[in-house]
């Protein structure tokens, strides 16, 4: 939306914009396998060309999922972009989470939310940081541990992390590394749409010590049937904190910039 991205996606505005979404099928190439008419499915774009904000997309096959029983269609269409970076931040390098000790900001936000789940659900203690408002989710998420940001300061524990899982931006790389045990990794998601942390993180490969790490996740239907199995198990709930239909976009994205919300926040096409 601010441009920043703009050597990558062409300078012409104003574009489409959106990422993830949810829908049901209208219509199937004569070469798809696997999805027909009246179908639920859940997916992505990649943004670097496309927007997902429309009443009707056409996307590739392979990059949907099937909605589960379990899910509306709102919960479904907050679940591809946020459940992506939650699943793959947590299984970065096959990572073994159990017994693990993981330290989460934004913990109550959209990816943080599915994130914790995931963690928790695999074996981790994680010490979730959130607002004391969102403490109650979190601990019924799965939190063994929650911080309020506006009482303690995280960066004053003495406890050492195995990851550090920094949804919000809120630990700067610099200082988390006190934080992390011998080997430890320090992932952020929240880049703010810039360029230039991925440049930082590559480079913290290049360095010895703890690392840094970020990325972009980018569409997979395999990945959201599997995150689509452990909904209908429920093991895995999607928070819808507000939902706005689309003439009030504006609405949508301005809280969302505000970083203060709960779950996912959802736009309907009507």
């Amino acid at each position: 939306m601010a441009g920043q991205w703009k050597l990558f996606t062409g300078r012409r505005f104003p574009r489409p914009i959106g990422i993830d979404f949810a829908g049901v099928v209208e219509r199937a190439g004569p070469a798809v396998r696997g999805f027909r008419p009246g179908d639920r499915v859940m997916g992505m774009v990649n943004p670097l060309h496309r927007g997902s904000m429309a009443e009707r997309l056409a996307v590739p096959a392979w990059s949907l999922g099937r909605v589960p029983p379990a899910l509306g269609l709102e919960e479904a269409s907050g679940l591809p972009v946020a459940g992506s970076a939650a699943y793959l931040s947590l299984r970065h390098r096959h990572r073994n989470l159990n017994g693990r000790r993981i330290l989460l900001t934004g913990a109550g936000g959209g990816v943080g939310h599915l994130a914790l789940q995931l963690a928790a659900q695999a074996g981790a203690e994680v010490t979730a940081v959130c607002s004391r408002e969102k403490a109650a989710l979190c601990l019924e998420l799965g939190a063994a541990w929650v911080i309020d940001y506006r009482q303690s300061e995280p960066l004053a524990l003495r406890e050492r992390f195995e990851l550090i899982l920094d949804c919000a931006s809120s630990i700067p790389f610099a200082e988390a590394r006190r934080l992390l045990a011998p080997g430890g990794e320090y992932i952020f998601l929240d880049t703010g749409g810039r360029i230039l942390p991925f440049f930082r993180a590559l480079a913290s490969q290049l360095a010895p010590g703890r690392k840094r790490w970020t990325f972009l996740a980018t569409p997979s239907g395999r990945r959201l049937e599997r995150l689509a199995e452990l909904c209908e198990r429920r093991s895995l709930r999607v928070v819808v904190g507000n939902s706005y239909p689309l003439a009030q976009a504006v609405e949508a994205f301005r809280e969302g910039l505000r970083g203060h919300a709960t779950g996912k926040i959802v736009i309907t096409m009507v």
